[in-house]
């Protein structure tokens, strides 16, 4: 939030001007009285203005900013964007800031200690390791942090299967003591190495299980990120599935998931449809980017069956036309020629009987009733 005071102190440096007092400056003058005095007042005219503007401008900030995006305007929208861009860049500045603030600290301190005979070695090396963690996690890239998160997530969990199955026979152990092992391949080399084969075996797959895990976090977390834009342009039209703020007032009365999911089944009919739609096909909506639009587009289609089926219908309708046209136009050449083509088999249906027995279909008619439509219409002359 853009801070109305610091904005406020900008303005008024800005304007602010230590000329050199004129070699006369000890006139009494009158006119030149009248012209500093003036002057005095203009320049008070101007900061009180660039102060208001700072002000106004600081409020319309806050505004575009509690905004939901459908609610901006476009040249509100690109304000939004750059200041949260702004904010970024201040949150990962100020995280640097204070990782680097500590290793400073760290440093000043283990100088002192070095100058301090008191000191014990232990209270220097615990602020050396301190200082030497925090160096590699400044040179650190995302899949190192990644890296040391499975070792440190891998270490922990041998620790805890050496505790929980210290009573097991060893063979049954998933994990086991140094002092243990070494003991049991001097007593059964062939039965304590075929543990250890079992060991690695589980172990990688143990490893490569959190490696994907990690990379599905990370995709889950890109996508979610893409998602909730997504889901932003699905409010403008149905506003309705914004469902949040209902949500953390659910929250709030302390109901579980599926009381929550139920309530807001009921209360809001879109978004129970949105849910089944979602339901029938979780790959394809929870996994695409552009997820929100794919199960508005789905909803709309439900929403208005009969549009679709008329517009299905007009189709048909303009296909039939052109058919009864070309149809048209070949009679128009057998005219006055001995056809020498032979009859078509009895039951045979052409093209044009299909699309009238498919468009009977879609009305709801009964293709016989249409056969008798078409021929009563053909032994009065208006259709062929």
């Amino acid at each position: 939030m853009p801070d109305i005071e610091l904005l406020a102190k900008q303005a008024k440096a800005m304007l602010k001007t230590d000329k050199p007092e004129p070699k006369d400056a000890g006139s009494d003058s009158s006119s030149e009285k009248a012209k500093t005095e003036g002057e005095a007042k203009s320049k008070e005219v101007d900061e009180a203005k660039v102060i208001a503007d700072a002000e106004t401008k600081a409020k319309q900030d806050e505004e575009i900013l509690s905004k939901k995006d459908e609610e901006l305007k476009d040249d509100e929208k690109t304000r939004k964007a750059e200041m949260l861009k702004v904010k970024d860049a201040e949150d990962k500045k100020a995280e640097k800031s204070n990782v680097q603030k500590r290793f400073d600290e760290l440093t000043a301190k283990i100088k002192d200690l070095e100058g301090d005979r008191d000191a014990t070695k232990a209270e220097k090396a615990e602020l050396a390791d301190e200082l030497t963690a925090i160096k590699k996690q400044l040179s650190l890239t995302p899949e190192d942090k990644s890296k040391e998160k499975i070792k440190s997530e891998m270490q922990s969990r041998n620790k805890k299967y050496v505790e929980e199955d210290k009573e097991l026979p060893k063979e049954d152990k998933r994990e086991m003591a140094k002092e243990e092992l070494d003991e049991w391949l001097l007593e059964d080399y062939e039965g304590a190495s075929e543990w250890l084969t079992r060991r690695s075996i589980r172990r990688i797959q143990e490893e490569n299980h959190l490696k994907q895990s990690d990379v599905n976090d990370r995709r889950a977390t890109e996508i979610l990120e893409k998602q909730n834009k997504s889901a932003e342009k699905t409010y403008v039209k149905h506003p309705e599935l914004d469902i949040s703020k209902r949500l953390q007032e659910l929250k709030a009365q302390g109901k579980s998931k599926e009381d929550i999911f139920k309530t807001l089944c009921d209360e809001v009919p879109k978004y129970k449809l949105a849910s089944d739609i979602v339901k029938e096909n979780p790959e394809k909506y929870m996994l695409a980017e552009n997820g929100p639009e794919l199960i508005v587009a789905e909803l709309d289609k439900r929403l208005n069956p009969k549009k679709e089926v008329n517009e299905d219908v007009e189709n048909i309708k303009k296909e039939l036309a052109a058919l009864k046209a070309e149809n048209e136009r070949l009679k128009g050449l057998d005219v006055g020629i001995t056809s020498t083509r032979r009859a078509e088999p009895q039951g045979t249906l052409t093209e044009l009987d299909k699309k009238r027995e498919e468009l009977a279909l879609k009305v709801g008619l009964s293709p016989d009733r249409m056969k008798a439509a078409v021929k009563r219409r053909a032994d009065k002359g208006y259709d062929g």
